[in-house]
């Protein structure tokens, strides 16, 4: 499974590189330096085994097969422009262990850049009219966008960040796109939507898990991750970890703290050593694995097959992940 996998993602990115390409050379060589540096390709990996899921099982789902590597393409070109955008909006510098577009050619070009990458996806569309794949995409989008709105309505304020907005942030921004895409990857294989929205589901647990870990990591040192440790709540974003060490040890003093717009270096690590010392990333790690054992039950409502089997070990991985 893994193999075959494995040449689909070098072919998809064939096509990656080929929709970076413009009349304008410096946004074709900004987005591939982008396209290169990689990522995991998880959204597009989870369409193609879901895909295989409902492909490899015509006697189950016998609906009718789409291509899948336009479908792959597109919820990476989504993935990619969302990155882009989030970029300009956070002021990052890197990107991947690349500088970001913005840095190089301006906050402007960054934004239309993304804006390009949207604009190839949609030429893929009219393959899977039909289906119900646009709308769910189309939809996505949607929550997508909403999901930064949230985020920056609630910036450095702690009253409003509840670990219920926190979650439904997370789901717009993360979990919804990787449910998309198993949902979208089944549909696209001739699965029935009944079973569709399982793998769903599945895909929104992984997800959610998968932000979680990402909270987590933003508490490690950069020699670990590659990443400048504290970013979140040195933007006065507050996840998971902080909330919950927060729940366990109320303090009024850290809560002004982490509302404080521009924190020295000092500060930054006393709110993080806060979180170490109340079990925020230990707390954040049981919702992980809880998380985990959701997905896992759900594809034990569909039949045994070896991309089901992928799926799970898929989980596993991911909860486990490092960086």
């Amino acid at each position: 499974m893994y193999a075959r996998l494995q040449g689909e993602l070098e072919r998809l990115q064939e096509m990656l590189l080929e929709c970076c390409q413009s009349e304008f050379l410096s946004v074709t060589e900004n987005l591939r330096r982008i396209i290169i540096s990689g990522g995991k390709r998880i959204r597009p990996s989870l369409a193609w085994i879901c895909w295989c899921m409902g492909a490899d099982a015509q006697d189950q789902y016998p609906g009718e097969t789409k291509e899948i590597l336009p479908l792959m393409c597109m919820l990476e070109l989504m993935h990619t422009a969302s990155l882009i955008h989030d970029d300009v909006v956070d002021n990052a510098d890197e990107r991947r262990g690349v500088i970001t577009i913005h840095k190089i050619s301006g906050r402007c070009s960054a934004v239309q850049s993304g804006d390009y990458l949207l604009a190839r996806a949609m030429e893929y569309l009219h393959i899977y009219k039909g289906t119900g794949i646009n709308e769910a995409l189309a939809d996505i989008s949607m929550e997508m966008c909403l999901g930064e709105f949230q985020q920056m309505s609630h910036l450095f304020d702690l009253k409003a960040c509840t670990v219920d907005v926190y979650y439904s942030q997370i789901k717009r921004k993360t979990a919804y796109l990787i449910g998309a895409s198993c949902y979208c990857g089944a549909l696209a294989g001739g699965m029935d939507p009944k079973n569709a929205e399982i793998l769903r589901e599945y895909g929104e647990q992984i997800g959610t898990a998968f932000q979680l870990k990402d909270d987590i990591l933003d508490y490690q040192s950069s020699q670990e991750t590659g990443k400048p440790a504290g970013q979140d709540i040195r933007r006065g974003i507050f996840t998971l970890p902080f909330l919950l060490a927060l729940k366990e040890a109320p303090c009024r003093q850290i809560e002004e703290l982490a509302a404080k717009r521009c924190k020295t270096e000092e500060e930054i690590g006393i709110l993080m050593k806060f979180v170490k010392d109340h079990h925020g990333i230990e707390e954040t790690e049981k919702c992980i694995r809880a998380c985990g054992r959701k997905a896992r039950t759900k594809l034990e409502q569909l039949p045994e097959c070896p991309a089901r089997d992928a799926l799970s070990e898929m989980a596993v991985t991911l909860e486990n992940r490092k960086i």
